[in-house]
C-alpha cells in the first residue's frame, strides 16, 4: 500500500541527522562562525538543561562559566582570522555550565567544517564528573596509603629517633645545670655564662630541628609541589635517616653538585621516597655497611638522586618485579614501599630505576624533570 510523501529529500536528509544527533550518547553542539547556536541535540539538552528551541541563536558562550565565557568570541575571531587552533581538531578538558548555574568538568572535542557559503563547528562534550571523582578518591587513598607508610617509617625508626633527642635533651640539662652552679657559686663570669647559655640554645635547636623534620614527616596533609633546591631536600631526609644509619651501623654519606637546577616537586613526597630507599639499603641481607646517597644533574631537563649500597644487590631474575605492590624479600616486609615510591616519583613527571653495581651492591635511581620550563611544572 502506497502513501503520499510530499517532503523533499532535503527534509528527509535534516530529520535523519537530526536522528542520528539524538541517537548519539554524547552531547553534539554545531555553532556558526560568530558562535551562534545552531543545533543542539537530545544528550545537550539534557547535559546543560536547557531545550533546543529555548538556546537556538544564542552565543555558545552561555554554555561556559567565567572567564572562559567572556573570552570565547575573540577565540573563534582570533581563529578565522589566523587559522592558528588552540581547540580545534584536538581533545581536551574543560568547564561547562549548566542552565542552574552549576559548573561541572567535561572533555570536550570540536571539529571544524566548511560550504560554499559560511564555516560552522561542532562541539562533541562528555560529562566527566564521574570520572573526576573516581580519579579525586583514588588520590585520596594514594595519599592515606603514603601516610601510613611515612608512619611506618617513623615508628620503625622510633628508638633511634628517641636516642637522638635525647642527647640534645641530656646536653640542655647539663648546661642548664652548670649555669646555675656558676649563678649559686657567686663567682660567676660574664663570658663563661654567656658560653654556657650559647652552648645550651645550640643544643635545644638541634632537638627543634629534629622534631621539625620528624612533625614534616609525619603529618597528613595534601600533595604540595613547589619550586624546591632538591640537594636541600635530600638533605633533609639524610638528617633523619642518620638515626637509623647510626642504630645499624651503617656509615651514611651524600653529596651534592653544585649549581643544580630547581625541579618543582612535593618535598616531603620526595623525603619519603629518599628515607625508603635508604631503609631498604640498611635492611639487606647480608646488611650493607655503606651507603651513598648521590644528587646530579644529567641535563638541564632531568636532576637525579642516586641511592647506592655496597650490599649483595640485587636478583636479576627479580628487578623487573620489586616495584610491583605486596612483592618484598624481607621477612616482615609489606611489599608497599617501592612500590609508593615509585607511584610518588611518577607522579611527579619522573622515573625510578633499579640496578646492579658492578663493583658488587645495587643502585635505585630517582629521576626528576627540573623547573627549567617552570610553565610546564608549576602550580
Amino acid at each position: 500500500m502506497f502513501t503520499n510523501d510530499d517532503s523533499s529529500p532535503d527534509q528527509h536528509g535534516e530529520a535523519g541527522f537530526q536522528a542520528l544527533l539524538d541517537a548519539a550518547v554524547d552531547a553534539i553542539v554545531v555553532i556558526d562562525c560568530r558562535g551562534h547556536i545552531e543545533t543542539f541535540n537530545r544528550s545537550a539538552e539534557k547535559l546543560f538543561g536547557y531545550s533546543a528551541e529555548e538556546i537556538r541563536g544564542s552565543n555558545v558562550s552561555m554554555l561556559m562559566p567565567q572567564p572562559y565565557r567572556r573570552e570565547h568570541d575573540g577565540y573563534l575571531a582570533r581563529y578565522l582570522e589566523t587559522g592558528e587552533a588552540r581547540i580545534i581538531g584536538i581533545g581536551r578538558e574543560a568547564s561547562g555550565q549548566r542552565k542552574d548555574g552549576t559548573v561541572f568538568p567535561m572533555e570536550l572535542s570540536v571539529g571544524e567544517f566548511r560550504d560554499s557559503k559560511t564555516v560552522r563547528f561542532v562541539g562533541i562534550v562528555r560529562d566527566i564528573t564521574e570520572r573526576k571523582e573516581t580519579e579525586r578518591l583514588i588520590r585520596q587513598q594514594q595519599e592515606r596509603l603514603e601516610h601510613v607508610m611515612r608512619l611506618g617509617t617513623l615508628g620503625e625508626m622510633a628508638a633511634g629517633i628517641a636516642h637522638e633527642i635525647n642527647q640534645p635533651l641530656t646536653a640542655i640539662s647539663t648546661y642548664a645545670q652548670a649555669a646555675r652552679r656558676l649563678i649559686d657559686s657567686g663567682l660567676m663570669e660574664d663570658d663563661r655564662l654567656l658560653e654556657v647559655l650559647e652552648k645550651t640554645g645550640a643544643q635545644a635547636e638541634r632537638a627543634g630541628a629534629i622534631i621539625r623534620r620528624i612533625r614534616n614527616l609525619a603529618r597528613k596533609r595534601p600533595a604540595q609541589r613547589e619550586r624546591h633546591d632538591i640537594a636541600r631536600v635530600v638533605d633533609e631526609a639524610l638528617r633523619l635517616a642518620e638515626v637509623d644509619a647510626r642504630l645499624h651501623d651503617v656509615n651514611l654519606s651524600g653529596t651534592a653538585e653544585p649549581d643544580l637546577p630547581p625541579a618543582w616537586v612535593d618535598a616531603v613526597q620526595i623525603q619519603q621516597v629518599v628515607l625508603n630507599l635508604v631503609r631498604n639499603a640498611m635492611e639487606t641481607t647480608p646488611p650493607s655497611t655503606s651507603i651513598m646517597v648521590e644528587t646530579l644533574c644529567r641535563s638541564e631537563e632531568e636532576v637525579i638522586i642516586r641511592v647506592c649500597d655496597d650490599g649483595p644487590g640485587l636478583d636479576e631474575d627479580l628487578i623487573s618485579e620489586i616495584f610491583n605492590p605486596f612483592f618484598t624479600t624481607k621477612t616482615h616486609g609489606t611489599g608497599m614501599g617501592l612500590s609508593i615510591s615509585r607511584s610518588i616519583v611518577t607522579s611527579h613527571g619522573g622515573r625510578l630505576e633499579a640496578k646492579n653495581r658492578p663493583d658488587g651492591g645495587a643502585t635505585f635511581s630517582v629521576i626528576l624533570p627540573t623547573a627549567m620550563n617552570e610553565h610546564e611544572h608549576g602550580n
